[in-house]
């Protein structure tokens, strides 16, 4: 598709903090603390098993479970859920098993979870050295359940907003399917051209030209 330019890879959150700060060979560590410390946050650890509060293993703890159902961007809103509900487009419905409140927000699946793409090596990578507030139930993939009668082997198409399966033509033709796609505001269904989309490859690629900053089109959320 005509119109769209290479983008650089993303870099992650510390060395961003190292260019702004005109450190590069250390990492910024804010201001040091002047309120009172918060309780750990609880967590599941997969490697020792069980929900953890910091140091200690809380038994007989039980989890709150959340429906979330995520959007990929082009359909916003209770109006525009309705709409992708109606029609069979965007992303499923899951449930979210969350031990604290102030982590719910990162305990829904994450982009690269729900649409069943995963991590690059090289993202994943990333995140294991650079990325502050990683945690191992981070990496943990998402588990079928037998009720919602689809096949993991799907991965989500942000060209055609649904779940796939892979065929021979999207490595033939990459910009048959898109694994992601970041839109402009108040954009309309029937528009088929985002501001970035990355192909099957993982390449991201931008209408907005390079010299507009660092990371064409803005730097590429994972």
């Amino acid at each position: 598709m005509s119109g769209y330019s290479p983008v650089p890879p993303p870099e992650p959150e510390a060395r961003q903090d190292d260019y702004i700060t005109n450190r590069p060979w250390g990492s910024w560590h804010g201001h040091s603390r002047d309120a009172p410390r918060e309780y750990p946050y609880i967590e599941h650890n997969a490697q020792l098993g069980g929900w953890w509060q910091g140091p200690v293993r809380l038994r007989n703890f039980k989890p709150n479970l959340y429906f979330t159902r995520p959007h990929d961007g082009k359909r916003t809103g209770g109006f525009g859920r309705l709409k992708d509900a109606l029609t069979g487009e965007g992303p499923d419905v899951f449930v979210t098993i969350s031990g604290d409140k102030r982590t719910l927000m990162r305990d829904r699946p994450q982009k690269w979870q729900w649409s069943e793409w995963a991590l690059t090596r090289e993202e994943q990578d990333e995140g294991i050295e650079f990325d502050k507030d990683l945690r191992y139930q981070d990496l943990e993939p998402i588990i079928e359940t037998p009720w919602a009668q689809r096949s993991g082997w799907r991965k989500y198409n942000f060209r055609t907003r649904k779940f796939e399966h892979p065929r021979w033509s999207w490595w033939t033709d990459p910009d048959r399917v898109w694994r992601d796609a970041m839109w402009a505001p108040g954009t309309k269904r029937r528009d088929m051209r985002p501001l970035n989309k990355r192909d099957i490859y993982g390449q991201w690629e931008s209408q907005v030209p390079w010299q507009a900053g660092f990371w064409s089109g803005g730097r590429p959320r994972i």
